[in-house]
């Protein structure tokens, strides 16, 4: 059986807080926010899941962003340099979803087959006004999608998983490794959205749930629960998109 490691690349944070990625909880909460993506190596192929975003490249998507605090880490050239490669030597890209901030170096990759959840495609291409800012019509409108629908094996050890409810079409890959199988969730989260103690309830917020809290930036909230609970049960390893220890580890596992 294949097995593969997994090397976040952090490209840029954010101070933010927590309140974002959990649903009604932990509102307030100062942490770090890491945009990041994820490099494997498959045999002779390149393979990313998600392509992140720069800081400058935050920035500059609207007026607003120039006043938030973004640190700039490295660019999307020299995170891929640390794993050996260029942008033209990736053969695939793996989107979670479509947000600014998952898919905005993706067109960079111009040799790599894309793949996406058919459903994201197509809300991508006529987002809602409250997920609308969220999908780079022109950095999107560049690529030419390898359209997935439901769950499918991209290689052996490799496979895909939707997991709607932060998207229509989020969906989680599935790494096997020598410790288990690492699932990248596929929806915007944090190490609370799939530990929060029993007792969050009373310790956190009323609105809080547990063994899971549903993503905070949502289209269906019910629909992302119930994905969080199907990562949390399926993974031995669970890699939250937005987690900063996750996006600091040198390698996973």
């Amino acid at each position: 059986m294949a097995t593969y490691k997994i090397t976040p690349l952090l490209l840029s944070k954010l101070l933010s807080e927590k309140g974002p990625m959990t649903y009604l909880s932990y509102v307030g909460q100062p942490i770090i926010r890491p945009y990041v993506f994820w490099h494997i190596r498959a045999g002779d192929r390149n393979v990313l899941v998600d392509s992140a975003i720069e800081a400058e490249d935050y920035r500059n998507l609207h007026p607003a962003f120039r006043k938030m605090p973004f640190q700039a880490v490295q660019t999307f050239a020299q995170a891929l340099a640390r794993v050996g490669c260029t942008a033209d030597d990736i053969d695939i890209v793996i989107q979670t979803h479509l947000h600014m901030d998952h898919v905005y170096n993706t067109p960079r990759c111009r040799n790599a087959v894309v793949y996406c959840q058919e459903e994201e495609i197509g809300f991508a291409q006529n987002p809602h006004p409250l997920q609308e800012i969220m999908y780079p019509r022109g950095i999107i409108g560049q690529i030419h999608f390898e359209v997935v629908r439901g769950a499918k094996a991209i290689l052996p050890g490799i496979a895909v998983l939707p997991v709607p409810g932060h998207t229509p079409g989020c969906q989680a890959v599935i790494i096997d490794t020598e410790k288990g199988k690492a699932v990248i969730s596929g929806f915007c989260s944090i190490r609370e959205n799939f530990f929060p103690p029993a007792d969050v309830k009373t310790t956190v917020s009323p609105f809080a749930t547990y063994p899971v809290i549903a993503p905070g930036i949502h289209t269906d909230v019910i629909q992302g629960y119930e994905s969080a609970l199907k990562v949390k049960e399926i993974a031995d390893i669970i890699i939250p998109l937005h987690d900063p220890g996750a996006a600091e580890a040198g390698h996973i596992p």
